[in-house]
Protein backbone atom coordinates (compact mmCIF):
# COMPACT_ATOMS: atom_id res chain seq x y z
CA UNK A 1 0.00 0.00 0.00
CA UNK A 2 2.44 2.75 1.14
CA UNK A 3 4.55 1.58 -2.41
CA UNK A 4 1.34 2.49 -4.22
CA UNK A 5 0.92 5.72 -2.37
CA UNK A 6 4.48 6.56 -3.33
CA UNK A 7 4.36 6.15 -6.89
CA UNK A 8 0.82 7.92 -6.85
CA UNK A 9 2.46 11.10 -5.44
CA UNK A 10 5.57 10.39 -7.98
CA UNK A 11 2.69 10.96 -11.12
CA UNK A 12 1.37 13.47 -9.38
CA UNK A 13 4.41 15.09 -9.47
CA UNK A 14 5.54 15.03 -13.04
CA UNK A 15 2.29 15.81 -13.98
CA UNK A 16 2.74 19.30 -12.25
CA UNK A 17 6.14 19.34 -13.80
CA UNK A 18 4.78 18.99 -17.23
CA UNK A 19 2.01 21.34 -16.75
CA UNK A 20 3.99 23.88 -15.71
CA UNK A 21 6.80 23.55 -18.33
CA UNK A 22 4.32 23.02 -20.95
CA UNK A 23 5.06 19.69 -21.66
CA UNK A 24 8.70 18.63 -23.11
CA UNK A 25 9.40 21.55 -25.91
CA UNK A 26 10.10 21.37 -29.52
CA UNK A 27 11.85 24.16 -29.30
CA UNK A 28 15.53 24.02 -29.07
CA UNK A 29 17.68 26.98 -27.84
CA UNK A 30 20.58 27.38 -26.19
CA UNK A 31 22.52 30.99 -25.21
CA UNK A 32 25.10 33.40 -23.83
CA UNK A 33 25.46 36.56 -21.85
CA UNK A 34 28.15 38.73 -22.84
CA UNK A 35 29.29 42.92 -21.76
CA UNK A 36 29.01 44.74 -24.83
CA UNK A 37 32.70 44.83 -26.32
CA UNK A 38 33.81 41.99 -24.34
CA UNK A 39 35.12 39.05 -24.72
CA UNK A 40 35.63 37.91 -20.76
CA UNK A 41 32.36 37.37 -18.38
CA UNK A 42 33.43 40.00 -15.97
CA UNK A 43 31.94 43.52 -14.72
CA UNK A 44 32.86 45.39 -11.93
CA UNK A 45 30.72 45.75 -9.01
CA UNK A 46 28.44 48.96 -8.39
CA UNK A 47 28.75 49.76 -11.82
CA UNK A 48 26.29 50.27 -15.08
CA UNK A 49 27.59 48.14 -18.00
CA UNK A 50 25.69 47.60 -21.09
CA UNK A 51 24.94 43.74 -22.02
CA UNK A 52 23.71 41.57 -24.65
CA UNK A 53 21.97 38.73 -24.31
CA UNK A 54 22.39 36.60 -27.68
CA UNK A 55 20.08 33.13 -28.14
CA UNK A 56 19.38 30.59 -30.74
CA UNK A 57 16.41 29.36 -31.00
CA UNK A 58 15.23 26.30 -33.40
CA UNK A 59 11.34 26.47 -34.23
CA UNK A 60 11.80 23.76 -36.90
CA UNK A 61 9.71 21.03 -34.78
CA UNK A 62 7.82 23.87 -32.93
CA UNK A 63 3.86 22.72 -31.59
CA UNK A 64 0.78 24.66 -31.00
CA UNK A 65 1.22 26.62 -27.59
CA UNK A 66 4.43 26.91 -28.26
CA UNK A 67 5.03 29.95 -30.39
CA UNK A 68 6.86 32.72 -28.58
CA UNK A 69 5.26 36.06 -27.12
CA UNK A 70 8.24 36.99 -24.12
CA UNK A 71 11.68 36.70 -23.66
CA UNK A 72 11.88 36.78 -19.71
CA UNK A 73 15.67 37.37 -17.98
CA UNK A 74 15.99 36.62 -14.30
CA UNK A 75 18.85 39.08 -12.62
CA UNK A 76 20.73 37.59 -10.04
CA UNK A 77 20.57 39.72 -6.77
CA UNK A 78 21.57 43.36 -7.00
CA UNK A 79 21.29 43.33 -10.71
CA UNK A 80 19.11 46.74 -11.53
CA UNK A 81 17.35 47.05 -14.88
CA UNK A 82 15.58 50.08 -15.75
CA UNK A 83 12.99 49.78 -18.25
CA UNK A 84 14.50 53.36 -20.15
CA UNK A 85 17.69 50.98 -19.84
CA UNK A 86 15.96 48.39 -22.31
CA UNK A 87 17.61 49.13 -25.68
CA UNK A 88 16.47 46.57 -28.09
CA UNK A 89 16.08 43.15 -29.33
CA UNK A 90 17.34 41.79 -32.86
CA UNK A 91 16.23 38.76 -34.93
CA UNK A 92 18.34 38.08 -37.58
CA UNK A 93 19.80 41.36 -37.40
CA UNK A 94 16.16 42.61 -38.35
CA UNK A 95 14.88 44.73 -34.95
CA UNK A 96 11.74 43.54 -33.73
CA UNK A 97 8.89 45.83 -32.02
CA UNK A 98 8.65 45.31 -28.47
CA UNK A 99 8.35 46.93 -24.82
CA UNK A 100 10.38 46.16 -21.55
CA UNK A 101 8.85 45.01 -18.28
CA UNK A 102 10.47 45.31 -15.11
CA UNK A 103 9.30 42.84 -12.53
CA UNK A 104 11.43 42.86 -9.26
CA UNK A 105 14.51 41.24 -10.67
CA UNK A 106 13.00 39.84 -13.48
CA UNK A 107 12.95 41.74 -17.33
CA UNK A 108 10.25 40.61 -19.45
CA UNK A 109 11.18 41.95 -23.17
CA UNK A 110 7.08 41.24 -24.58
CA UNK A 111 6.89 41.45 -28.63
CA UNK A 112 4.42 43.20 -30.07
CA UNK A 113 3.81 40.56 -32.93
CA UNK A 114 3.66 36.90 -31.37
CA UNK A 115 6.61 34.77 -33.01
CA UNK A 116 4.68 31.60 -34.72
CA UNK A 117 6.81 30.40 -37.74
CA UNK A 118 9.47 27.53 -37.70
CA UNK A 119 12.44 29.54 -38.29
CA UNK A 120 15.68 28.68 -36.61
CA UNK A 121 17.26 32.56 -35.66
CA UNK A 122 19.39 34.19 -33.96
CA UNK A 123 18.49 36.63 -31.23
CA UNK A 124 20.24 39.35 -29.27
CA UNK A 125 18.69 41.40 -26.60
CA UNK A 126 20.60 44.61 -25.26
CA UNK A 127 20.16 46.66 -22.20
CA UNK A 128 21.90 48.79 -19.32
CA UNK A 129 22.44 47.08 -15.87
CA UNK A 130 23.53 48.24 -12.45
CA UNK A 131 25.76 45.29 -10.90
CA UNK A 132 25.45 44.32 -7.80
CA UNK A 133 27.73 45.62 -4.60
CA UNK A 134 28.88 42.33 -3.91
CA UNK A 135 31.62 40.53 -5.56
CA UNK A 136 30.04 36.89 -6.46
CA UNK A 137 29.47 34.52 -9.24
CA UNK A 138 26.24 36.42 -11.15
CA UNK A 139 24.02 33.76 -12.85
CA UNK A 140 21.00 34.78 -15.75
CA UNK A 141 18.46 32.81 -16.50
CA UNK A 142 16.21 33.34 -19.38
CA UNK A 143 12.93 31.61 -20.23
CA UNK A 144 10.30 31.87 -23.18
CA UNK A 145 6.69 32.44 -22.52
CA UNK A 146 3.77 32.26 -24.98
CA UNK A 147 0.65 34.09 -25.67
CA UNK A 148 -1.27 32.79 -22.25
CA UNK A 149 2.29 33.84 -20.36
CA UNK A 150 2.78 29.91 -19.78
CA UNK A 151 6.89 28.66 -20.01
CA UNK A 152 7.58 26.93 -23.38
CA UNK A 153 9.91 24.58 -22.07
CA UNK A 154 12.18 25.02 -19.18
CA UNK A 155 15.09 27.63 -18.74
CA UNK A 156 17.18 28.17 -21.93
CA UNK A 157 20.35 26.13 -21.62
CA UNK A 158 23.85 28.21 -21.70
CA UNK A 159 26.12 27.72 -25.04
CA UNK A 160 27.94 29.21 -27.51
CA UNK A 161 24.98 31.47 -29.52
CA UNK A 162 27.01 34.74 -31.27
CA UNK A 163 29.39 32.65 -33.02
CA UNK A 164 32.58 34.60 -31.02
CA UNK A 165 34.92 33.91 -28.65
CA UNK A 166 33.98 35.12 -25.86
CA UNK A 167 31.81 34.70 -22.63
CA UNK A 168 29.35 31.29 -23.61
CA UNK A 169 27.66 31.14 -20.72
CA UNK A 170 24.80 32.92 -18.44
CA UNK A 171 26.94 33.49 -15.86
CA UNK A 172 29.10 36.83 -15.15
CA UNK A 173 31.98 37.12 -12.65
CA UNK A 174 31.39 40.57 -10.39
CA UNK A 175 34.84 41.93 -9.14
CA UNK A 176 35.71 44.48 -7.44
CA UNK A 177 35.61 48.13 -8.33
CA UNK A 178 39.26 49.28 -7.62
CA UNK A 179 41.18 50.48 -11.28
CA UNK A 180 44.50 48.89 -12.00
CA UNK A 181 47.58 50.97 -11.44
CA UNK A 182 48.83 53.17 -14.25
CA UNK A 183 51.21 51.35 -17.27
CA UNK A 184 54.94 52.20 -16.94
CA UNK A 185 57.59 52.46 -19.07
CA UNK A 186 55.49 53.44 -22.30
CA UNK A 187 57.25 54.20 -25.60
CA UNK A 188 56.22 54.90 -29.06
CA UNK A 189 58.81 54.88 -31.73
CA UNK A 190 58.03 55.65 -35.11
CA UNK A 191 59.25 52.72 -38.21
CA UNK A 192 62.84 54.11 -39.60
CA UNK A 193 62.67 51.92 -42.70
CA UNK A 194 60.27 53.12 -44.52
CA UNK A 195 57.47 51.98 -43.29
CA UNK A 196 54.53 53.99 -41.88
CA UNK A 197 54.42 52.19 -38.31
CA UNK A 198 54.74 52.77 -35.00
CA UNK A 199 56.00 50.12 -32.51
CA UNK A 200 55.03 50.78 -29.12
CA UNK A 201 56.70 49.27 -25.32
CA UNK A 202 55.40 48.98 -21.90
CA UNK A 203 56.05 46.70 -18.25
CA UNK A 204 53.69 44.37 -17.73
CA UNK A 205 51.17 45.04 -15.26
CA UNK A 206 51.85 43.21 -12.33
CA UNK A 207 48.13 43.36 -11.49
CA UNK A 208 46.80 39.75 -11.75
CA UNK A 209 43.55 40.88 -12.64
CA UNK A 210 44.50 42.89 -15.91
CA UNK A 211 42.89 41.12 -18.95
CA UNK A 212 44.76 43.83 -21.57
CA UNK A 213 45.70 47.01 -22.88
CA UNK A 214 44.01 50.46 -24.35
CA UNK A 215 46.45 51.96 -26.53
CA UNK A 216 44.80 55.41 -27.47
CA UNK A 217 46.23 57.03 -30.97
CA UNK A 218 45.08 60.65 -30.90
CA UNK A 219 42.95 60.56 -27.93
CA UNK A 220 39.91 58.59 -29.43
CA UNK A 221 41.34 55.97 -31.90
CA UNK A 222 41.37 52.94 -29.51
CA UNK A 223 43.72 49.82 -30.36
CA UNK A 224 42.56 46.80 -27.68
CA UNK A 225 45.77 44.42 -26.95
CA UNK A 226 44.02 41.31 -25.34
CA UNK A 227 46.44 39.79 -23.75
CA UNK A 228 47.79 40.60 -20.02
CA UNK A 229 51.20 39.54 -21.04
CA UNK A 230 51.67 41.85 -23.79
CA UNK A 231 54.26 44.33 -23.43
CA UNK A 232 54.69 45.57 -27.13
CA UNK A 233 52.69 46.61 -30.24
CA UNK A 234 53.40 48.03 -33.48
CA UNK A 235 50.53 50.24 -35.12
CA UNK A 236 50.39 49.25 -38.55
CA UNK A 237 49.24 51.59 -41.71
CA UNK A 238 49.62 54.87 -39.35
CA UNK A 239 48.28 57.87 -41.23
CA UNK A 240 51.78 60.25 -41.58
CA UNK A 241 52.35 63.51 -39.39
CA UNK A 242 52.47 63.93 -35.87
CA UNK A 243 50.44 61.62 -33.82
CA UNK A 244 50.08 60.80 -29.93
CA UNK A 245 49.51 57.76 -28.12
CA UNK A 246 48.17 56.86 -24.10
CA UNK A 247 48.03 53.24 -23.07
CA UNK A 248 45.84 51.84 -19.86
CA UNK A 249 45.36 48.89 -18.17
CA UNK A 250 42.06 47.28 -17.83
CA UNK A 251 40.22 44.74 -16.18
CA UNK A 252 37.66 45.18 -17.90
CA UNK A 253 36.60 47.94 -20.34
CA UNK A 254 34.45 49.62 -17.48
CA UNK A 255 37.23 49.25 -15.22
CA UNK A 256 40.76 50.96 -16.36
CA UNK A 257 44.00 52.60 -14.94
CA UNK A 258 44.45 55.91 -15.26
CA UNK A 259 46.17 56.98 -18.84
CA UNK A 260 49.93 57.60 -18.74
CA UNK A 261 52.07 59.80 -19.94
CA UNK A 262 51.22 60.91 -23.59
CA UNK A 263 54.30 60.04 -26.18
CA UNK A 264 54.32 62.12 -29.28
CA UNK A 265 56.26 60.54 -32.74
CA UNK A 266 56.36 61.86 -36.21
CA UNK A 267 55.20 59.19 -38.78
CA UNK A 268 56.38 59.30 -41.95
CA UNK A 269 55.08 58.38 -45.55
CA UNK A 270 55.15 54.59 -46.58
CA UNK A 271 57.55 54.08 -49.18
CA UNK A 272 58.83 50.91 -48.55
CA UNK A 273 57.81 47.45 -50.75
CA UNK A 274 56.14 44.45 -48.90
CA UNK A 275 58.16 41.43 -48.94
CA UNK A 276 57.19 39.03 -51.85
CA UNK A 277 54.43 36.32 -51.11
CA UNK A 278 56.60 33.25 -50.83
CA UNK A 279 55.57 29.60 -52.14
CA UNK A 280 53.94 29.95 -55.27
CA UNK A 281 52.62 26.89 -56.48
CA UNK A 282 50.75 26.49 -60.21
CA UNK A 283 49.20 23.48 -60.89
CA UNK A 284 46.65 22.02 -62.92
CA UNK A 285 42.97 20.94 -62.31
CA UNK A 286 39.50 19.93 -63.50
CA UNK A 287 39.22 23.87 -62.75
CA UNK A 288 41.54 25.28 -64.28
CA UNK A 289 45.09 26.29 -63.43
CA UNK A 290 45.34 27.14 -59.96
CA UNK A 291 47.90 29.19 -58.21
CA UNK A 292 48.47 29.20 -54.67
CA UNK A 293 50.93 30.74 -52.45
CA UNK A 294 51.79 32.03 -48.92
CA UNK A 295 51.04 35.58 -48.02
CA UNK A 296 53.43 37.99 -47.39
CA UNK A 297 55.00 38.35 -44.58
CA UNK A 298 54.75 42.41 -44.60
CA UNK A 299 51.33 43.47 -42.32
CA UNK A 300 50.77 46.36 -45.04
CA UNK A 301 49.75 44.20 -47.42
CA UNK A 302 46.29 44.99 -48.74
CA UNK A 303 46.13 43.31 -52.16
CA UNK A 304 47.69 40.60 -54.39
CA UNK A 305 47.94 41.00 -58.18
CA UNK A 306 48.56 37.65 -60.29
CA UNK A 307 50.02 38.05 -63.73
CA UNK A 308 50.82 35.88 -66.54
CA UNK A 309 52.42 35.65 -69.56
CA UNK A 310 54.08 33.10 -72.55
CA UNK A 311 57.22 32.33 -73.43
CA UNK A 312 56.82 33.91 -76.59
CA UNK A 313 56.08 37.86 -75.73
CA UNK A 314 57.92 37.52 -71.78
CA UNK A 315 56.21 40.02 -71.10
CA UNK A 316 53.61 39.58 -67.70
CA UNK A 317 50.16 41.14 -67.78
CA UNK A 318 47.27 41.70 -65.00
CA UNK A 319 45.02 38.29 -65.77
CA UNK A 320 41.23 39.15 -65.58
CA UNK A 321 39.90 39.24 -62.04
CA UNK A 322 43.50 39.03 -61.27
CA UNK A 323 43.62 41.12 -58.41
CA UNK A 324 42.52 39.84 -54.65
CA UNK A 325 42.40 41.17 -51.36
CA UNK A 326 44.30 40.34 -48.68
CA UNK A 327 41.92 40.38 -45.99
CA UNK A 328 42.32 36.75 -46.13
CA UNK A 329 42.93 33.36 -48.09
CA UNK A 330 40.76 32.00 -50.20
CA UNK A 331 40.71 28.68 -48.38
CA UNK A 332 41.29 26.98 -45.30
CA UNK A 333 44.57 26.46 -45.13
CA UNK A 334 47.19 29.73 -44.58
CA UNK A 335 47.38 29.85 -48.88
CA UNK A 336 46.04 31.91 -51.09
CA UNK A 337 43.85 30.57 -54.21
CA UNK A 338 43.23 32.23 -57.56
CA UNK A 339 41.95 29.45 -60.37
CA UNK A 340 42.26 30.31 -64.31
CA UNK A 341 39.60 28.75 -65.48
CA UNK A 342 40.57 29.94 -68.95
CA UNK A 343 41.60 26.51 -71.42
CA UNK A 344 45.30 27.19 -72.47
CA UNK A 345 47.00 25.72 -75.57
CA UNK A 346 50.23 23.80 -75.41
CA UNK A 347 53.37 25.90 -74.85
CA UNK A 348 55.15 27.12 -71.80
CA UNK A 349 53.69 29.86 -69.72
CA UNK A 350 54.73 32.00 -66.74
CA UNK A 351 52.31 33.12 -63.60
CA UNK A 352 53.46 35.66 -61.15
CA UNK A 353 52.27 36.80 -58.08
CA UNK A 354 52.50 40.51 -56.32
CA UNK A 355 52.14 41.96 -52.86
CA UNK A 356 50.55 45.51 -53.31
CA UNK A 357 50.17 47.72 -49.83
CA UNK A 358 48.06 50.68 -48.94
CA UNK A 359 49.30 53.20 -50.73
CA UNK A 360 50.38 51.23 -53.71
CA UNK A 361 54.27 50.46 -53.44
CA UNK A 362 54.39 46.53 -54.77
CA UNK A 363 56.12 43.91 -53.92
CA UNK A 364 59.39 42.07 -56.38
CA UNK A 365 57.12 39.25 -58.55
CA UNK A 366 57.03 35.83 -56.93
CA UNK A 367 57.26 33.96 -60.58
CA UNK A 368 56.44 30.02 -61.52
CA UNK A 369 56.67 28.22 -65.03
CA UNK A 370 53.79 26.05 -66.21
CA UNK A 371 54.29 23.89 -69.17
CA UNK A 372 51.38 21.62 -70.94
CA UNK A 373 52.35 19.48 -73.16
CA UNK A 374 49.76 16.97 -74.86
CA UNK A 375 52.47 14.41 -74.42
CA UNK A 376 54.63 13.22 -71.70
CA UNK A 377 57.49 15.55 -70.86
CA UNK A 378 60.44 15.39 -70.64
CA UNK A 379 61.52 12.69 -72.31
CA UNK A 380 64.42 11.65 -71.49
CA UNK A 381 64.01 12.41 -68.01
CA UNK A 382 66.63 12.06 -65.35
CA UNK A 383 65.73 10.99 -61.49
CA UNK A 384 68.92 11.96 -59.85
CA UNK A 385 69.00 15.77 -61.41
CA UNK A 386 68.36 18.56 -58.92
CA UNK A 387 66.57 20.48 -61.41
CA UNK A 388 63.05 19.54 -60.97
CA UNK A 389 61.87 20.59 -64.51
CA UNK A 390 63.78 17.28 -65.59
CA UNK A 391 63.49 14.82 -62.57
CA UNK A 392 60.10 13.90 -63.05
CA UNK A 393 58.01 12.64 -65.63
CA UNK A 394 54.88 14.40 -66.31
CA UNK A 395 52.01 12.39 -68.08
CA UNK A 396 49.03 15.08 -68.98
CA UNK A 397 45.15 13.67 -69.26
CA UNK A 398 44.91 15.57 -72.32
CA UNK A 399 47.58 13.09 -74.36
CA UNK A 400 44.08 11.64 -75.32
CA UNK A 401 41.87 14.76 -76.58
CA UNK A 402 37.80 14.74 -75.95
CA UNK A 403 37.59 11.93 -73.25
CA UNK A 404 36.79 11.74 -69.73
CA UNK A 405 37.04 9.26 -67.16
CA UNK A 406 39.18 8.18 -64.75
CA UNK A 407 43.27 8.86 -65.48
CA UNK A 408 45.76 6.41 -64.79
CA UNK A 409 49.06 5.24 -66.33
CA UNK A 410 50.88 2.01 -66.02
CA UNK A 411 54.37 1.95 -66.78
CA UNK A 412 56.16 -1.17 -68.26
CA UNK A 413 59.98 -2.00 -68.56
CA UNK A 414 60.97 -3.88 -71.76
CA UNK A 415 60.12 -7.68 -70.33
CA UNK A 416 56.75 -6.19 -69.96
CA UNK A 417 57.26 -6.27 -66.36
CA UNK A 418 54.75 -3.30 -64.47
CA UNK A 419 57.06 -1.29 -62.10
CA UNK A 420 54.59 1.60 -61.41
CA UNK A 421 51.28 1.97 -61.26
CA UNK A 422 49.64 5.82 -61.19
CA UNK A 423 46.38 6.66 -60.15
CA UNK A 424 44.87 10.63 -60.37
CA UNK A 425 42.96 11.64 -57.66
CA UNK A 426 39.40 13.46 -58.50
CA UNK A 427 40.14 16.61 -60.47
CA UNK A 428 43.76 16.06 -61.08
CA UNK A 429 44.73 16.31 -64.94
CA UNK A 430 48.86 15.68 -64.63
CA UNK A 431 50.54 12.43 -62.76
CA UNK A 432 53.93 12.57 -62.40
CA UNK A 433 56.57 9.48 -61.96
CA UNK A 434 60.22 10.17 -60.07
CA UNK A 435 61.26 7.26 -61.35
CA UNK A 436 61.01 5.19 -58.62
CA UNK A 437 59.20 1.48 -58.80
CA UNK A 438 56.57 0.10 -56.37
CA UNK A 439 59.24 -0.42 -53.43
CA UNK A 440 60.22 2.77 -53.81
CA UNK A 441 63.48 2.69 -55.35
CA UNK A 442 64.93 3.95 -58.86
CA UNK A 443 64.70 2.08 -61.66
CA UNK A 444 67.32 1.22 -64.18
CA UNK A 445 68.07 3.56 -66.73
CA UNK A 446 66.44 2.32 -69.98
CA UNK A 447 63.47 2.41 -72.27
CA UNK A 448 59.88 2.02 -70.62
CA UNK A 449 56.48 1.61 -71.87
CA UNK A 450 53.70 3.68 -70.59
CA UNK A 451 49.74 3.02 -70.93
CA UNK A 452 48.13 6.33 -70.31
CA UNK A 453 44.59 5.55 -70.10
CA UNK A 454 41.38 8.23 -69.26
CA UNK A 455 38.34 6.54 -69.09
CA UNK A 456 37.85 3.53 -71.62
CA UNK A 457 40.51 5.34 -74.02
CA UNK A 458 44.58 4.43 -74.10
CA UNK A 459 47.43 5.51 -75.40
CA UNK A 460 50.77 3.96 -75.28
CA UNK A 461 54.73 5.33 -75.58
CA UNK A 462 58.04 4.78 -74.34
CA UNK A 463 59.47 6.81 -71.79
CA UNK A 464 64.01 7.21 -71.81
CA UNK A 465 65.05 7.34 -68.17
CA UNK A 466 69.02 8.24 -68.14
CA UNK A 467 70.65 7.97 -64.35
Amino acid sequence: MKNAILNWVFIVSLFIVFQSYGGITSVDSRGEINVAGETKGIVPASSTVPLIVTLIIDRSLAEPGEEIKTIEITLPPGFVPQVSDFDSIVRDEKELNAKAVISGNVLRVELALTITDDRNSIFKIEFDCRTSNNVFEAVFRVLLRNNNDAPIGEFVKPGQADGKSNNDDFTLQVIPNVPPAPVSGFTAEADKTGENDVTLRWQKSTDPDVNGYLIYRDEDFRINVENRASTTFRDVNVLPGNRTYEITAYKTLFLQSDRSAEQTVEVSEDTAAPEPPSGLRVVTSSEGVEVLWIPSVSRDVSKYQILFGSSESGTLELLPNGEISAKKPTNESTEYKFVDNRLLSVGSFTYAVVAIDEVDNESAPTKKRLRIFDKPYPNPFTPLSADPDFNTVVFPARAIEDVEGEFSVLLFNLNGVLVKTLTAQLGETELKWDGKNESGEIVESGIYIYQLQVGDSYKTGTIILAK
